[in-house]
């Protein structure tokens, strides 16, 4: 039983260890477009129309004064001219340390439930 239970606890300490990623503890965070910005993880752009455009691909290129991605219709042109501001994603600390909380004490409880379970606590009678 001993070992069952320890099998139990690897996954859920793998579990632990993926959710942040699995749960994906970001937001998007807009900034002004500037033509010399970081392109490779670029998630949308709005234009000066007001228009939001989402990524169907993080990441886009400029050549030319012209900006090209991939969006949901297939390849997307836009001038720079027209692009107000740009979409990074950013990690959230705060959401990641809740979930990481939340996780850590939901396994303590499991594995105390499961210890409790099992009978291999010791008795002295």
């Amino acid at each position: 039983m001993l070992h069952a239970t320890r099998r139990h606890l690897g996954t859920l300490a793998l579990i632990l260890v993926l959710a942040p990623s699995l749960a994906a503890c970001s937001s998007t965070q807009r900034i002004p477009f500037s033509s010399t910005a970081r392109l490779d993880r670029l998630t949308g752009v709005t234009t000066r129309s007001g228009r939001d455009i989402r990524f169907y691909q993080p990441g886009a290129t400029i050549t030319n004064d012209t900006l090209y991605a991939v969006d949901r219709a297939g390849q997307l042109i836009l001038p720079t001219d027209s692009i107000a501001q740009l979409w990074k994603p950013k990690l959230s600390v705060g959401r990641t340390l809740t979930l990481t909380g939340g996780l850590a004490m939901l396994m303590v409880g499991i594995a105390g439930a499961m210890t409790m379970g099992s009978g291999s606590f010791i008795s002295f009678h």
